[in-house]
């Protein structure tokens, strides 16, 4: 009898009868091109290893040291118009105190980009347009020159902390990037007088930063999978899992697998067998997650682009009219982040949330230079007919140093 029910329930997937108790398909096909061009190479990733061509040693868990020159192989983008040079990197202490200031020079296959100066420590980045011109071959060479570098007391070249180099789309003209940063970081001020704490603003933001520079996120595993996230928020994800009780949680930015497991392990312990998890990436580095038992109970891995539409059909279509929780953390420009607030804030039922995660860029700030990015585009989203149905839950904010300032949504 059984045997029966379920092949019933499976045949009237859509039926309210048996809507609660049908599971996700272990395996959902992406339907998405795998020969997606490498155009964003975090250095510590096994993945990109063979696009480290020069200059980098040894380092810590999420970055390395670069010599006084290093490079890169990335892959042209699929638009060449538009586009701009990243390179995030911790400058460090040591560094400083015997060049006092650092000029870093970028090259695109040997042409000169541009130059920028830098005399603060701690996490940097360094950006610039790039002419379409420069990206009609492929692969390229990206390469970066310091005009100092230190020593330490044994010889060894002190150079920078290199974290990850990519390339970009710009999101808008200059003058409107500064205005959207400006923005961002005005909505953010707001937020924080919300809170109403007992400590003062600046203080809040000291902390912040401190807490984002110290790199607990970066040395933070889940059953042997590395997961690059606040611990304060996983405990506050955990939480909202609780209290929502989702039928799905659709994760975008999946990396090695470690949150969407962590997602599983916490849907498990509720005795929520038939929820699911959804994850999208454009790359598979799952590897090690994908072997856990709770992965291949729990979740479906999506190859692809967040915003294909083919791939925001598929989730749609899967999670219509059920519980649903959304957390946003892949690309982290504005354009990307409101692209995807506008294709999966529809997905997100009354009294549920939508959680836009890495806020702190771009609101706190702490990338100073990084342009605007997921705080921007939530100012932005609420501001519009669809954003006015989300409200921030400041609550969700009651350890203080989260990574997602004013990106816990509501809606109402």
């Amino acid at each position: 009898m059984r045997i029966i029910l379920l092949l019933v329930c499976g045949a009237a997937l859509i039926s309210s009868a048996c809507r609660r108790s049908q599971p996700v398909p272990a395996k959902v096909e992406s339907r998405v091109d795998k020969r997606l061009p490498v155009t964003d190479v975090h250095i510590t990733d096994p993945e990109h290893s063979g696009r480290l061509l020069r200059g980098f040693s040894d380092g810590a868990p999420g970055w390395k040291w670069s010599a006084q020159e290093f490079a890169v192989s990335l892959d042209s983008p699929e638009d060449a118009q538009g586009n701009y040079l990243s390179l995030e990197f911790g400058l460090p202490a040591e560094l400083l105190e015997q060049t006092k200031q650092v000029r870093i020079s970028a090259r695109v296959n040997g042409t000169a980009l541009g130059t920028k100066q830098y005399d603060q420590t701690g996490r940097q980045a360094f950006g610039h347009p790039i002419p379409p011109a420069l990206l009609q071959k492929s692969p390229l060479e990206i390469s970066f020159t310091l005009d100092k570098i230190g020593k330490w007391p044994d010889g060894r070249a002190i150079g920078l902390n290199v974290v990850r180099v990519a390339i970009l789309p710009v999101e808008e003209k200059v003058t409107s990037q500064e205005m959207h940063t400006r923005m961002a970081r005005e909505g953010y001020g707001k937020m924080l007088a919300e809170r109403n704490k007992q400590i003062p603003v600046t203080r809040q933001r000291e902390l912040m930063r401190l807490f984002h520079d110290i790199p607990v996120w970066r040395n933070t595993w889940f059953h042997n999978v590395q997961i690059e996230k606040n611990p304060l928020d996983l405990w506050m994800m955990q939480q909202l899992i609780y209290e929502i009780q989702p039928d799905f949680l659709v994760e975008t930015g999946t990396w090695r697998g470690g949150s969407a497991l962590y997602w599983a392990h916490t849907l498990n312990g509720m005795g929520l067998e038939n929820s699911r998890v959804i994850t999208v990436d454009i790359q598979d580095a799952t590897k090690t997650a994908a072997a856990h038992p709770l992965w291949k109970k729990y979740v479906t891995f999506l190859r692809g682009s967040s915003t294909d539409a083919r791939i925001v059909a598929q989730i749609a279509a899967l999670v219509k009219d059920r519980k649903v929780i959304v957390a946003l953390d892949s690309d982290h420009s504005m354009k990307h982040v409101l692209e995807e607030l506008h294709a999966y804030a529809p997905m997100v039922p009354s009294k549920s949330y939508l959680v836009v995660e890495d806020s702190h860029i771009d609101g706190v700030p702490t990338q100073p230079d990084a342009g605007p990015g997921p705080l921007a585009a939530i100012q932005k989203f609420l501001a519009e007919d669809g954003g006015k149905q989300f409200e921030q839950d400041f609550t969700r904010e009651v350890f203080l140093m989260t990574f997602n300032p004013g990106g816990w949504l509501r809606r109402k």
